[in-house]
């Protein structure tokens, strides 16, 4: 199968264009926190694949890794 990255690897100097995201906060009936992340200009059909979710303890602060 032929497939190539969607954000292919920085080929040099300048910055890569990061794509803008869009989060959904949800809380579940037990209290769990979940995260969902997807592109800010999909569509609700894209919406459907182009997704990624995590549980809260799942994220760190970006400062705290550095």
């Amino acid at each position: 199968m032929g497939s190539e990255p969607v954000h292919p690897p920085d080929s040099g100097g300048e910055h890569p264009v990061r794509p803008r995201l869009a989060s959904r906060l949800t809380t579940h009936p037990d209290g769990r926190e979940e995260c969902t992340i997807y592109p800010a200009d999909a569509t609700p059909e894209a919406q459907l694949t182009q997704w990624l979710s995590a549980f809260e303890g799942s994220f760190v602060d970006l400062d705290s890794m550095e």
